[in-house]
């Protein structure tokens, strides 16, 4: 598509007229993203409810008492994770292997989640394999996973809170800008009490989302007003002319970016997530009370790559073994990212 020096022009002062004004802490999000949500899906987190859910998976009275004494020094999030890993020894295993960092935990964790139809343990099946694919740099699939989690498995468990800010970090990876900015301002609206430092997080997060996309358009607009004066002046030579052509190329690029991230702004890319975007959330920090370690592991395409043939040939296998199709599709795709990661 060719467009005039003028036109170009004006289609960047209009972009750049809409761009938003930052505040020092919480900036404003985008003109083109998405309101904050009015609903609020999360509610208050059934500690009674919890508490029998997990009777239902067999907790003794002894490991709810555990999950209790547990609360003050564990976070409550922490504590109902723990509580689940002691019911169900083969949950426990599997998240052992991403503590480990071996990339068979999404294939166990799966295994798992596919043998299971309680909810409160697929919610928390679903946010670890949700940790797994974030750390393996595949936040489509970690949108996939928490889309099914908002579906399914929401307000029945603690982790409401830290799926949410994993959610919007995944669409920040995507990236997703817009959407991600929005669920970001969706978890600071909708769960005040959460870690400070998950918070904190956030807000950094939508700074420097913004920040970003104000850049960009800056960036561009201040080298058409180069090419514009160059223009003027009669100056018409190859190199203003390569310039003309880049900057075209930069805002077609920028304009299709912006009308992709427009139509993707209103939900979940999926298309399976909640019709309103609850949370909003950031990088991945330490946090009290956090399930599992934040800060960063080593680099699962890393051991990926490290493993005998043999050993990736048996998850390969195993993939193609007893898993309902969606989900071994999902593997497929993981593992062959992980592979090509890896490269391999």
């Amino acid at each position: 598509m060719s467009r005039s020096p003028l036109l170009v022009a004006a289609l960047v002062a209009a972009l750049l007229g809409s761009a938003p004004a930052q505040s020092q802490q919480d900036p404003a999000p985008p003109a083109r993203a998405s309101a904050a949500p009015v609903d609020n899906p999360f509610l208050p987190f059934d500690r009674a409810a919890f508490e029998a859910a997990a009777k239902q998976l067999g907790a003794t009275a002894a490991q709810l008492q555990k999950f209790a004494d547990s609360i003050p020094d564990s976070g409550l999030a922490r504590a109902a994770d723990d509580l689940l890993r002691a019911v169900v020894p083969t949950f426990d295993a599997a998240v052992k292997l991403h503590e480990t960092g071996e990339p068979a935990a999404a294939l166990e964790l799966t295994k798992v989640l596919a043998a299971t139809t309680d909810p409160l343990l697929q919610a928390h099946l679903r946010y670890h394999l949700t940790r797994v694919f974030l750390d393996s740099d595949d936040p489509e699939h970690a949108i996939d996973m928490l889309n099914d989690y908002f579906k399914d498995n929401i307000n029945r468990s603690p982790l409401d809170g830290e799926a949410a800010f994993f959610y919007a970090q995944a669409l920040a990876e995507v990236p997703l800008p817009e959407p991600a900015v929005a669920w970001y301002r969706g978890f600071l609206q909708h769960f005040p009490d959460a870690s400070e430092r998950f918070r904190s997080a956030a807000h950094q997060r939508i700074g420097e989302i913004v920040r970003q996309q104000e850049s960009d358009l800056h960036k561009l607009a201040d080298g058409m007003k180069k090419t514009k004066r160059d223009l003027r002046r009669k100056k018409t030579d190859i190199p203003v002319q390569k310039d003309q052509e880049e900057y075209i190329k930069q805002l077609d690029a920028l304009i299709e970016e912006f009308e992709k991230r427009e139509q993707q702004s209103s939900g979940a890319p999926s298309g399976n997530g909640p019709s309103s975007n609850p949370a909003d959330s950031s990088a991945l920090v330490d946090g009290d009370g956090s399930v599992g370690q934040l800060n960063k592991k080593p680099s699962l395409a890393d051991r990926w790559g490290e493993m005998k043939d043999r050993d990736r040939e048996k998850i390969a296998t195993e993939v193609q073994k007893g898993l309902p199709p969606e989900y071994q599709k999902m593997l497929e795709e993981y593992y062959k990212k992980l592979g090509k990661a890896a490269g391999q």
